[in-house]
């Protein structure tokens, strides 16, 4: 258990502690004698300014004094000179001596000058004292041997320093006087602040320890709503395994000890036939399903079973035994095939699997998670092409058999010059009345005759670098699609759209928006950039700046699947972030699970109390979206309300009187006050 979990039950009782009688009674008298040392605090505070100011004035006045004095003595030597005629070694003596005792007067004035703030009579009188010095050091560097000419000069200056320093001592006279009347008035009002003050933080501590109690009960609800949403930043919340954050940093940790590792990528045969076919409830029954059967085979060793994707898991163990791995697949395809029974029907559940070792690399492939997840993925699909229902394991060659999907590689490029590219648009609706007030734009490629899953080539395209061109085709096509459509018809149509998490680690993604909207035209308030929570930030702190700058142009950012990912909190707390899109897994039994709803409901708490628009994805039928409605989300997307369908047919039956207003309908915010 982490410290903060351990310090939480302490820090509860003290709470719930302080809502007693007894509490309440101590807190009052605590709080008093807090007011009661504050106030005797502030009164040191300002009879300690009031000394050390008393000190500094009196300083500069001891300072006038005694220079009127040096300067008499310097005077009355050369006088005595003077009279004689010359000076006397005596009084050459005492010449030299005065003149030391001014100059260490002037050069104690200036310092304790410089401890204050600047004062011009002080000022001018100190430089008239260095003018008079430097009569003297002038003289008796000459050796004292034109008296008269002394006796004149000094007699000029001296005037003129006393007369400065008059000046100077009734100035600071003046200014003392004015600054003890501004201390008593400052004292007596400061005085005054500061009991109303304490007055005033007594009441409110007084308030805020009536109303303890009630935020003592609401906190214990709070942290069961925090601790679920939480929840859901780490582990899936369907099957409860380890989420792709905790499998990433698990497998990276796992080969960082340099010890051999295993990876088992699973994966769900025909799942979306079985959710087209029984619904999505069934689909989940499924994955519940084997998320079991993998916990059980990692239960005897020191590995673990994650959920990954949609329909794909992994299993991390401490071996490059090919023997055991071998048995374990071959015990989970068997177990697979029992057979699931779900209202009536049994489901005889397929997977695929594809697994490597860290030793199976070779020397020319490094131990990462990159190149072991590639590796071993390269045994999923080779499973997959093979008809299913088996294992393969990574070999040196197994690599080689995919060099077909080099022609994807090579054909992605001439598809995006050539605009073989094409715009799909799904509707964003206000979720009460189902009007649309956006859309996401989404991309298909019809290749050889064929559309290619957007999941296959998008992936590819990421793989090979492609994908940033593919994301700049799709912001500046849906861009000026929506803009156009918006001004032919004075409407103010949303448009989001995806990019990949590898736009966060450069910094291009600032300039191609920024070519988007002045391309397009389009206002930058209606668009929404969506990065996928699932999506791997390799650099936070810089993908924040990028999001930062993104906002700046005037664009909002949205995480899509939200519940799914990485780090759902990181998001959600994170200033960078607009919109938050729930995953449709999160929603599919809304209307029939009470503990779905109380996990949807403390994700719409979190976001609202953030001060963040919240789209609930994958809303299918009429239930959900009444459920939805009840409990105050406003927006939402699915197929209930409109498929993915080419952009000319989204935007030919609009209504031309809508749009994204910022002001749009949110029943959470009125329901809650």
């Amino acid at each position: 258990m982490a410290p903060q979990e351990r310090s939480r039950p302490t820090i509860n009782g003290i709470l719930d502690a302080l809502a007693t009688r007894v509490g309440l009674t101590l807190s009052l008298v605590g709080l008093a004698l807090i007011c009661f040392l504050a106030g005797v605090n502030v009164e040191r505070s300002v009879k300690k300014l009031d000394d050390y100011q008393h000190s500094y004035n009196d300083r500069l006045i001891r300072n006038g004094f005694v220079s009127l004095s040096d300067i008499q003595r310097l005077l009355l030597s050369a006088q005595e000179a003077v009279e004689k005629g010359e000076f006397t070694a005596e009084g050459e003596q005492a010449f030299i001596q005065a003149s030391d005792f001014l100059f260490v007067r002037t050069k104690h004035f200036r310092r304790t000058l410089l401890l204050g703030e600047p004062f011009a009579p002080s000022e001018d009188a100190v430089s008239a004292m260095e003018a008079m010095l430097d009569v003297s050091e002038r003289a008796v560097a000459t050796g004292l041997v034109n008296v008269p000419g002394l006796w004149d000069e000094l007699l000029a200056t001296s005037d003129d320093t006393r007369r400065k320093l008059v000046i100077f001592l009734e100035e600071m006279a003046r200014l003392q006087n004015a600054l003890m009347l501004d201390q008593s008035r400052a004292v007596r009002e400061q005085r005054t602040v500061v009991l109303a003050s304490l007055l005033g933080l007594t009441f409110v501590g007084i308030a805020a320890l009536l109303l303890l109690r009630r935020e003592v009960l609401g906190r214990q609800a709070r942290d069961r709503a925090e601790r679920d949403v939480e929840f859901l930043a780490y582990f899936d919340k369907l099957t409860e395994l380890p989420n792709r954050a905790q499998f990433q940093s698990r497998l990276d940790k796992s080969l960082t000890k340099h010890e051999p590792v295993a990876l088992i990528l699973v994966d769900v045969d025909d799942f979306k036939t079985i959710n087209d076919t029984y619904g999505h409830a069934a689909g989940d029954t499924v994955l519940r399903h084997v998320g079991k059967l993998l916990s059980a085979q990692v239960e005897a060793s020191d590995g673990f079973a994650a959920r990954i994707g949609g329909d794909e898991f992994a299993i991390v163990l401490p071996t490059d035994d090919l023997d055991e791995l071998t048995r374990k697949c071959n015990r989970l395809l068997q177990e697979a095939r029992k057979g699931l029974s779900y209202e009536g029907e049994t489901f005889h559940v397929g997977l695929s699997i594809g697994f490597a070792t860290s030793t199976l690399l070779g020397q020319d492939l490094s131990p990462s998670v990159d190149t072991i997840c590639r590796v071993a993925d390269f045994a999923l699909y080779s499973s997959k092409s093979n008809g299913r229902g088996r294992f393969t394991q990574y070999d040196e060659t197994l690599e080689k058999r995919f060099l077909e999907r080099q022609s994807m590689v090579d054909d992605l490029p001439h598809a995006i010059a050539e605009g073989e590219l094409a715009i799909y648009l799904q509707p964003k609706v206000y979720l009460p009345n189902g009007t649309p007030y956006g859309f996401e734009a989404l991309v298909r490629w019809k290749r050889n005759g064929r559309v290619v899953p957007p999941d296959e080539f998008i992936k590819v395209a990421e793989e090979c670098g492609l994908i940033y061109e593919i994301d700049r085709y799709v912001l500046r096509s849906a861009t000026r699609l929506l803009a156009e459509y918006n001004h032919a018809h004075q409407t103010a149509y949303s448009v989001s759209v995806n990019l990949s998490a590898l736009h966060f680690n450069s910094r291009r993604i600032i300039g191609w928006v920024e070519e988007a909207l002045n391309t397009s035209d389009l206002a930058p308030g209606l668009i929404t950039l969506e990065i996928t929570e699932t999506a791997e930030l390799r650099d936070w702190q810089e993908a924040q700046s990028i999001m930062s700058e993104l906002r700046e142009l005037g664009t909002k950012i949205s995480i899509d699947d939200f519940g799914t990912g990485y780090s759902s909190l990181g998001y959600l707390r994170s200033t960078v972030v607009d919109e938050v899109k729930i995953d449709r897994s999160i929603i599919d039994r809304i209307e029939t699970c009470d503990k779905a709803r109380f996990l949807l409901d403390g994700v719409l708490d979190m976001a609202s109390n953030l001060g963040l628009v919240v789209v609930v994805e994958g809303v299918e039928n009429s239930a959900q979206a009444k459920t939805l409605d009840h409990m105050g989300a406003a927006r939402a997307q699915g197929f209930l309300f409109g498929h993915p369908v080419p952009a000319e047919q989204a935007l030919g039956g609009l209504p031309h009187v809508a749009g994204d207003a910022e002001v749009g309908y949110d029943r959470r915010a009125n329901e809650r006050g």
